[in-house]
């Protein structure tokens, strides 16, 4: 979906959209009939109700602004809304009256870096709650076209930024938390709200030298397939039991994703089992014939996505040529009812028909929302998703009293930012604190000096601020610059073709380095890879921070930290790349591993030097591991564990006890991270990962406080994956790391053995 046509859709449709409206259950023309009887499965209910409609009655239901049904006390319903971190601007979303904003939290590119389950957990459940007051009012939908779970595979991806990241176990883990968060609540007889995954599948390109996502096809591996593109949807429909997911406008491997009988049908429906419907991405069922030209009739792509699965068209292209298919008999009406009974089998779930005064998610209203609760969460959020990439000689934190009557400025494009902190498919935010705001509020009452200077844009040749950055630069006694990128360079419809620092912020960095009384601090405000190898390996600079797009609190967050009013312990889900990555690999090379035309792809494949590894961050305290000795098996026999045939994912072989102690000198977060090195050498896999991530947990723990963190071991995070997509366990011996440290090996013994 485009974004710049949503704040058009948000003006024109939400005229009409009756998205509070509900039908009546108890006097409405529906009272009588089955869809009202509680008794009855959600799957009956919604077949009978679809078989008293017509013929042309149906085909408006098929798109996701779907026509009232006067005759049947059906009202208009629009399917589309939005709520990737926070309830915003899209179709079915609108903001005023008692509800003029919504809590707008981090991106989830800064939720991947808090490494924090819990923390996503509870943001959905807050955001789900927003979404429900809203539908209430009238000014949402029960539908939400989140989250986005691709695989970040490449820096130059203008979307990166609404994913968590590059690891495929990492988005497996964040999505499960997401989709029960936005989906459960207090009631479990309803969907809170109906989540959807996205876009399925194969998706991370917009538009890169001359072929843009509508046109392009993804050619994908079975072993990339399965071990990277894929797990993450496996988790959000298998284990999380997603609502609906989305096809995607690309092809993969020559057939469009919302004609892909294969992804839709055999992996979505036949092995996730997916027990809801399918959505178009807007516009793609159109693109079939019109951008792939894998169909050459309107009536035949009508009746090759509505075959494959795709159950709902995001646009209008069903509702205008389903008609003609049916006339042509590429389909028959029993496709349509399909579709249609997937889709409202879930507004059954969602209590669509049920009386209100027995639901608590119909009593939610705006007092539910924009709490003093979910700033507080805000805040915090954005706090823990900050990454500290450098700080020479603790040079960090700032002292306050040190300071009285001195003189920070704060220099660059982004030093005032506040729209700019939520990234993309954001909504009205009930306050944006930028970063000028944040300092204020913190040094107030220490008479420490806080003055700005623009400098530059974030990307323009002007260098026409120079001279007032450069001036105030002089004066100051602490110059902290504020730089990045923004959504004219990255964003939906748009990749980069560079991923260096804008060269006119590189040039006032180099202009200020003469005049500073002291080393620079730069924060740096990105949803992807920055090559920031200048200022991590020069003298000049004593600190580097990424805070990515931070949300409502922002600004508020990194004065925080700078000042030490919290310690940070973010941790990149994303590896910084040289810029020189650009010109090795083209972003249509699908393949995560090595070749003689790719490096590799994020930390498991890339055979470079990163700029910063995927889960570097550092802390004010230090954190010290040691493996807790317990009894265990470190030897394991391929043919024991293929006789006893344990559910690969679900089934521990071991649990691991790593003691994780605050050696340092202030309270802090760990996130602890534990990785897995398979043998170097593999009868399956030419070139295995470098190493992959199969456990993670935050931890807080005051000065000299232990505690154990608990990471256990699934036949999963053993597994190759071959060239066909087939897994094996293979003889060996497997490294478990925490953090960088080598703390057990373990051993299969016997022969490779085909698992699955």
């Amino acid at each position: 979906m485009h974004f710049r046509l949503i704040l058009f859709f948000n003006l024109v449709i939400n005229l009409n959209a009756q998205t509070g409206s509900f039908p009546d259950c108890k006097s409405g023309p529906l009272s009588t009939y089955p869809i009202c009887d509680q008794s009855l499965p959600s799957h009956q209910r919604a077949s009978d109700l679809i078989s008293r409609m017509t013929t042309d009655e149906k085909i408006t239901q098929l798109v996701t602004t779907a026509a009232a049904i006067p005759r049947l006390g059906l009202p208009k319903f629009e399917w589309w809304s939005e709520a990737l971190h926070g309830v915003a601007y899209s179709p079915g979303v609108s903001f005023g009256g008692d509800l003029p904003a919504a809590t707008s939290f981090p991106t989830p590119i800064n939720l991947g870096a808090t490494f924090n389950l819990s923390l996503v957990y509870h943001i959905a459940s807050i955001i789900s709650t927003e979404a429900r007051a809203f539908n209430n009012e009238g000014r949402a939908g029960l539908v939400f076209f989140t989250p986005n779970i691709n695989i970040f595979r490449d820096p130059r991806w203008g979307r990166g930024q609404e994913t968590p990241g590059e690891d495929p176990f990492l988005t497996s883990q964040y999505v499960y938390s997401l989709i029960n968060g936005l989906q459960r609540g207090e009631d479990e007889r309803y969907l809170k709200i109906a989540a959807d995954c996205k876009h399925y599948a194969a998706y991370d390109l917009e538009n890169w030298n001359g072929t843009d996502r509508f046109h392009f096809d993804a050619r994908v591996s079975d072993q990339d397939l399965i071990e990277t593109y894929l797990p993450s949807f496996e988790s959000c429909v298998r284990d999380a039991k997603v609502a609906s997911i989305m096809c995607s406008y690309n092809a993969v491997n020559g057939v469009p994703s919302c004609a892909n009988k294969f992804l839709l049908q055999t992996i979505a429906r036949e092995s996730y089992h997916l027990d809801g419907f399918v959505v178009s991405d807007c516009g793609a069922v159109s693109t079939i014939m019109n951008s792939h030209h894998y169909t050459s009739t309107v009536e035949d792509t009508v009746a090759v996505a509505l075959h494959a699965g795709t159950d709902l068209n995001c646009g209008d292209f069903y509702s205008k040529h389903t008609q003609q298919a049916l006339y042509n008999k590429t389909i028959v009406e029993a496709d349509i009812d399909q579709a249609l009974q997937r889709s409202f089998n879930v507004l059954v779930r969602l209590g669509y028909f049920d009386p209100p005064e027995q639901q608590p998610y119909r009593k939610l209203s705006h007092a539910d929302v924009d709490t003093a609760e979910t700033r507080k969460l805000s805040l915090h959020a954005a706090q823990q998703s900050i990454v500290l990439l450098k700080n020479t000689n603790k040079a960090l934190p700032l002292n306050l009293n040190q300071l009285m009557n001195k003189r920070i400025a704060l220099i660059g494009p982004t030093a005032n930012a506040t729209v700019l902190m939520q990234g993309n498919y954001y909504g009205k935010a009930p306050f944006l604190i930028d970063p000028i705001n944040g300092f204020q509020a913190v040094t107030q009452g220490y008479s420490i000096n806080i003055s700005f200077a623009y400098g530059c844009k974030i990307s323009n040749v002007d260098q026409s601020g120079f001279a007032e950055a450069i001036e105030l630069a002089r004066l100051s006694d602490i110059v902290i610059f504020f730089g990045g990128i923004d959504q004219s360079i990255e964003s939906e419809g748009h990749d980069r073709t560079s991923i260096a620092l804008p060269s006119v912020q590189l040039a006032l960095l180099e202009q200020l380095e003469k005049v500073v009384r002291s080393p620079l601090h730069v924060v740096i405000m990105s949803g992807s890879s920055l090559d920031l190898t200048y200022i991590r390996d020069s003298s000049q600079y004593d600190s580097l921070i990424w805070m990515g797009y931070a949300g409502q609190a922002g600004g508020l967050a990194i004065a925080n930290i700078m000042f030490g009013q919290y310690n940070p312990g973010g941790r990149l889900p994303i590896t910084i790349y040289p810029a020189s990555y650009v010109d090795a690999v083209s972003m249509f090379d699908m393949q995560m591993r090595p070749s003689p035309m790719n490096p590799g792809r994020t930390y498991k494949f890339y055979t470079g030097q990163a700029v910063f590894e995927f889960g570097y961050g550092l802390s004010y305290t230090t954190f010290s591991y040691s493996w807790y000795n317990d009894s265990m098996n470190s030897i394991f026999s391929i043919e024991f564990l293929m006789k006893n045939n344990y559910d690969e994912k679900k089934v521990r072989l071991h649990l691991y006890r790593v003691n994780v102690t605050n050696t340092g000198e202030v309270a802090g977060d760990d996130a602890v991270l534990a990785f897995i090195t398979p043998p170097k050498t593999s009868f399956n896999d030419q070139t295995p990962p470098i190493k992959k991530l199969f456990g993670f947990e935050r931890v807080r723990l005051d000065v000299n406080e232990m505690t154990q963190v608990f990471f256990p071991l699934n036949i999963d995070a053993l597994l190759t994956v071959a060239l066909d997509g087939s897994k094996w366990l293979e003889p060996g011996s497997y490294k478990i790391i925490i953090g960088k440290q080598h703390i057990h090996t373990v051993q299969l013994q016997g022969q490779p053995t085909r698992w699955s």
